[in-house]
């Protein structure tokens, strides 16, 4: 947790080390892995962020997600990054859900204006569990369907990260889940 962390460019080239803290008070561009873990029955795994989180606390958000720690890197903050990334997201799936499950990158995105400022690799895994929560990050979890999902975004009773809303409307423009029954995947 208390690891430094790379600041990088906009082509997610190492510019320097900062702390956590300095990270997200100062909005700094830096690598993180986000991790859509699916069920047998394709249900979304969706965790709530412990009330004591820096950012979002009480949130329900993604599956899995971290940041690449400078203990994370092989042989320089620019080296093998493919490699670091996944092994970053095995990590971090370990750690906050206890499971170790085959990763699928599904690709690299760059900072959103208004929604993030992280350089992501985003992969999806499967798994039934059982699921074991790091106490200290996850709050519990949910498995829902696009449709529960949907409901969750429409609900507006619990607080949802943008991120989330993000990766499920991807998800469902890309066709890589199924849209809600009844919704128009590209204008939920």
């Amino acid at each position: 947790m208390s690891g430094r962390i790379a600041v990088v460019d906009a082509h997610n080239r190492f510019l320097r080390w900062e702390a956590r803290r300095a990270i997200h008070e100062q909005r700094l561009v830096h690598r993180s892995i986000h991790v859509l873990v699916f069920d047998s029955q394709q249900r979304l795994l969706i965790q709530r962020r412990h009330r004591d989180k820096q950012t979002y606390p009480s949130h329900w958000d993604v599956s899995c997600a971290g940041h690449v720690e400078e203990s994370d890197y092989l042989d320089g903050p620019d080296h093998e990054l493919d490699t670091v990334y996944h092994e970053t997201a095995r990590r971090e799936l370990a750690e906050e859900l206890g499971v170790d499950a085959e990763l699928t990158r599904l690709g690299c995105f760059g900072p959103v204006a208004g929604l993030h400022y992280e350089q992501i690799q985003l992969f999806r895994a499967s798994s039934d569990g059982p699921f074991v929560l790091q106490s200290e990050e996850v709050e519990e979890i949910r498995l829902l369907s696009p449709e529960a999902l949907h409901g969750l975004f429409e609900g507006g009773r619990e607080p949802v990260t943008g991120i989330l809303r993000h990766w499920a409307l991807w998800l469902w423009r890309e066709r890589l889940w199924r849209a809600p029954a009844g919704k128009n995947s590209l204008n939920l």
